[in-house]
């Protein structure tokens, strides 16, 4: 580093993200490409999160190839151990991806990518390692599959599967270009979630984490014999009705299975040749995943850095000298030491027998930030919060600054509430709090989220029970449950299925004591309203306004009416005092997929990725206020201040949204 550079990990310390905040420093106060109503005036406020994030790692060589998340374009980067710089940087398709694998030589790395219409394909790619700059070649479109398992045979052939009806194993054989469906494993079952090809077998881990639905089988572990294509199920008996097979590895012709037991994630430890031989070792964590071989202690992601001592079964977890891993998304054995790939953005080299770490920092070596795809949204007086992948993005309204609050996964919507954000954090990591007046960079644990209900949704304030309320949805039961979090006690509560066990808790309003829940399920064909006590617990009335529900994704209250918008913009409007629908409206031109409605001094408005509208609150009719054309990741927002000004996602950025009042 020069003299007088600044680093990203400096600015992180002072609650800034480097470049990021420093390109929004000094924005124009207008914007000459917004064409809004009359009367409204729109300011953009740069991206809504600015990083460099990542969900893939793999060792090749003396490099780590890691593929970005959620920025646009795609990237798949190399970082070389020797030089600490990042070498090559490589554009992809898509928005992200989960696979990396390398072929047996090193000379080709292999992705699956899904594939959407707004970042098309082809999915199934390589990159050509013995070029410096690592080119990309499109091999083949995988239309419809979201990719979640892949992995390179000893004889150079390439396997992958992932979630999709009636889940394929698909083989790629470079020799002849050829991409080939050759099983499936099981029918009945969301998604293949993990593999392991040897010289004459294929283990198929499957599973239920997505897309389950009441019919849907779970857990399963197939191996395959490659010449006679015969599958045959060694899933040990403790895993039997679990979610999902998580991973698998092999080892010296053993097998190390991860799953879950009743008690939570668990390893079996198999002999390859007689899989009906097999020894289960259970954890406390939730899950393990990336099982590493160091002499006599696995490896493992489960929420953190996981040690499993082989010849006395003991769990333990090593934490990082400074702050915490994160998501980890790359993990394998370098030198006698364990690599850990931060979904922060970091790498971690650990020294498992002195619990020393050394770390990179992948922006400082050279990785190329960009806006990720929004979340969620929350706005006060002083600041507006943007929630992205494994970061949330701190907008200082008062300094145009734009800081990084470090925040493991994903933010699927963000509560603010006297100062302090209050983040409902998927895949069941919890919900986590921030205050800039008392926490630095990093967030803070407040609960758990009750089990297997990994999802959240939304989340609101509940002013009359001052509580905190959360609607999540379970991707391995379907159905959903509302969770309450009273800030003063630290305590949590849970209704399981309050709708019933096929719809998740999409959206929630807090009332005069009262919580509105609005239901969709997974196949958007439920869409149930339900009237439920908070504090007893207990439903008080329910209805289902559509007569072909899509499902319910925004609820508000302004008066006695209830504001209702349904997945694709079917609108009611319900007088609570009679519990009747008294207005109804089909707005799919501006909601294309999901929409949400929040009421501010005397108006209701609404957000899609489409537009910003007001509806009247006499006439309920519609006026379009502003064009947003948003790239979100998670559902579509807007967020008001304590002033009246509105914060929405236009593109990747934010922006401010000022409306006159008539």
């Amino acid at each position: 580093m020069q003299d007088g550079q600044i680093t990203r990990r400096q600015l992180m310390q002072w609650g800034a993200v480097g470049a990021g905040a420093l390109a929004v420093t000094g924005l124009p106060a207008t914007d000459a490409l917004a064409a809004p109503r009359s009367g409204v005036r729109v300011t953009d406020l740069g991206p809504g999160v600015n990083n460099f994030s990542l969900a893939a790692a793999i060792a090749v060589g003396d490099k780590a190839y890691i593929a970005s998340r959620n920025i646009d374009p795609m990237r798949i980067i190399s970082f070389d151990f020797g030089t600490e710089k990042v070498t090559s940087v490589t554009e992809g398709p898509g928005i992200s991806t989960q696979l990396l694998a390398v072929d047996p030589d090193g000379r080709y790395l292999y992705s699956a990518i899904r594939e959407y219409d707004s970042a098309p394909g082809p999915g199934f790619i390589r990159l050509d390692l013995s070029v410096a700059d690592a080119p990309k070649e499109d091999l083949h479109s995988i239309p419809g599959l979201d990719p979640y398992a892949i992995s390179a045979s000893p004889d150079n052939k390439i396997f992958f599967g992932g979630r999709e009806p009636q889940p394929k194993l698909r083989q790629y054989d470079p020799a002849t270009g050829e991409l080939t469906e050759i099983a499936i494993p099981d029918p009945d079952v969301p998604m293949i979630r993990c593999l392991l090809a040897t010289q004459d077998k294929i283990y198929i881990g499957t599973g239920a984490s997505l897309g389950a639905i009441p019919t849907s089988t779970k857990a399963g572990l197939f191996v395959m014999d490659r010449a006679t294509k015969k599958i045959t199920s060694i899933l040990p008996k403790e895993f039997a009705g679990q979610v999902e097979v998580r991973d698998v590895g092999l080892y010296d012709g053993t097998l190390y299975v991860c799953s879950t037991t009743d008690d939570g994630a668990a390893v079996a430890i198999m002999d390859a040749e007689d899989p009906a031989q097999y020894t289960l070792v259970q954890s406390k964590q939730s899950f393990l995943r990336l099982p590493r071989k160091l002499g006599d202690k696995m490896y493992f992601n489960g929420a953190a850095l996981i040690e499993l001592t082989l010849s006395t079964g003991e769990f333990r977890e090593i934490k990082p000298k400074d702050g915490d891993f994160g998501e980890l998304w790359g993990l394998w054995i370098r030198e006698e030491k364990v690599i850990v790939v931060s979904a922060f953005g970091l790498i971690f080299e650990v020294d498992p027998s002195t619990g020393t770490d050394t770390s990179w920092d992948l922006i400082e070596a050279g990785a190329p930030m960009g806006p990720q795809l929004g979340m969620s949204i929350a706005a006060d007086t002083h600041n507006v919060y943007v929630g992205g992948t494994n970061s949330v993005a701190r907008h200082d309204l008062r300094t145009g600054k734009q800081s990084r609050v470090l925040a493991t996964s994903e933010s699927k919507d963000i509560l603010l509430h006297r100062g302090t954000a209050y983040l409902a954090q998927y895949n069941a990591v919890g919900l986590l709090a921030y205050n800039p007046r008392t926490d630095d960079e990093w967030t803070r644990k407040l609960a758990d989220l009750p089990p297997k209900q990994n999802r959240p949704h939304q989340i609101v304030w509940d002013d009359r029970h001052q509580l905190a309320l959360m609607g999540l949805q379970s991707d391995y039961n379907a159905g959903g449950s509302l969770m309450t979090f009273d800030p003063k006690k630290g305590a949590t509560t849970v209704a399981v299925n309050p709708i019933d066990d096929d719809q998740m808790v999409r959206a929630v309003v807090a009332h005069d004591g009262v919580a509105y829940l609005g239901g969709q399920n997974v196949a958007t064909t439920a869409g149930t309203l339900v009237a439920w006590d908070p504090v007893r617990r207990r439903e008080l009335w329910r209805m289902t306004p559509q007569d072909k529900p899509t499902g319910i994704t925004g609820l508000t209250v302004l008066g006695h009416h209830l504001y209702v918008m349904c997945f694709k913009g079917d609108f009611f409007v319900i007088d609570l005092r009679t519990r009747k629908v008294i207005h109804s409206a089909d707005h799919g031109p501006v909601v294309p997929n999901y929409g949400t409605l929040l009421a501010d001094r005397g108006y209701v408005y609404g957000a899609s990725s489409s537009d910003f509208v007001r509806y009247d609150r006499k006439t309920f009719a519609r006026t379009d206020l502003v064009a947003l054309d948003a790239d979100w990741y998670g559902i579509p927002r807007a967020a008001v201040d304590e002033r009246g000004r509105f914060y929405a996602i236009r593109g990747r950025n934010l922006i401010r949204i000022e409306v006159g009042r008539r």
